[in-house]
């Protein structure tokens, strides 16, 4: 889009190009009209056309362009269980943990528009990335990101309480937590009641995914075989957190429901900026004069090779 950095100066267009018009210059030999095509065409639109360039380069043409991640449609603070109870596999061959990163990817992906912070707990939080535009950086981080070995357990609360800090300064007119975790609290010392009442201050949303089910799960171990996981999901604390902040609560029982809960919140953040999106200008005024200078190069040379002759009797 071109926009200009002194627009009233655009008034002053008409009357150069009228006056350059009517003007006494003629092109062509001193002491005769011009006969010629070419001759006739340029003794009246070389002078226009230098004249029009030099009133726009006056008006500060520029060429703005939209930037992205300055100013948002929705700031996500992703934050990604990483306890040991994520290596169940509810389906096929792919275990939670990487059916979280896989799908986490897609959703970012579909949002280019859009800043993440990526948030990964366990006993504790951890942030591996403030809010950032740059998406091909959260795709390679989440794709080397691995379960180490680390305190276990399931710091919800704090975890909530760690995206809420990363989101409670931003100028995005949105501002969402993705809680995505397996289980219940049992670490931690602020509850997840708390950090979403502090987010409900703030004027952020939470959405929660429960991955899996309550009871008995298979976890691969290493050197093969399987050990035996109880693990509780705690879906009543998840819908408490999400209704308190105006969020949703979804329940994914494998992979293919992850990715419709995914898909869901996708779909409730289509939200549209009440103002235009930021822009920057890149000046174009130093092209109106390359062409002035173009247009202006004949015109000097002809005046130069009429100076000190006699006025034409055909313009008495």
């Amino acid at each position: 889009m071109i926009a200009f950095r002194e627009p009233l100066l655009l008034l002053a267009l008409p009357p150069l190009g009228y006056g350059s018009w009517r003007a006494v210059y003629r092109w062509g030999i001193p002491h005769t009209k011009p006969s010629g095509r070419l001759a006739r065409i340029t003794s009246h639109w070389l002078p226009v056309l230098l004249a029009l360039s030099l009133g726009l380069a006056a008006a500060g043409p520029e060429w703005r362009a939209t930037v992205p991640g300055l100013a948002p449609v929705v700031d996500f603070a992703v934050v990604l269980d990483g306890s040991s109870s994520m290596r169940i596999m509810d389906q096929g061959d792919e275990d939670r943990w990487h059916a979280a990163r896989r799908l986490l990817a897609q959703f970012i992906l579909k949002r280019p528009d859009d800043r993440f912070a990526l948030i990964l707990f366990s006993a504790h939080p951890v942030t591996l990335s403030p809010l950032t535009s740059d998406h091909l950086r959260l795709l390679h981080m989440l794709a080397r990101l691995d379960l180490e070995s680390r305190d276990d357990g399931t710091a919800i609360g704090s975890a909530l309480m760690t995206a809420v800090r990363r989101l409670e300064g931003s100028p995005a007119r949105s501002r969402v937590i993705l809680l995505i975790t397996d289980g219940a609290q049992n670490r931690g010392r602020v509850t997840p009641q708390e950090a979403a009442e502090e987010a409900r201050r703030n004027g952020i949303r939470i959405h929660t995914v429960a991955l899996g089910q309550s009871g008995e799960s298979l976890v691969p171990i290493e050197g093969g075989g399987y050990a035996r996981l109880h693990v509780e999901v705690d879906h009543a604390t998840l819908q408490q957190v999400a209704q308190t902040t105006g969020g949703e609560a979804f329940s994914a029982e494998d992979p293919g429901g992850l990715a419709r809960s995914l898909a869901a919140v996708d779909q409730l953040e289509k939200t549209v900026l009440p103002v235009d999106p930021p822009t920057e200008g890149q000046p174009l005024a130093a092209w109106c004069l390359l062409a002035a200078a173009a247009f202006a190069l004949p015109l000097a040379a002809d005046l130069a090779f009429k100076r000190g002759k006699p006025r034409p009797t055909w313009l008495k």
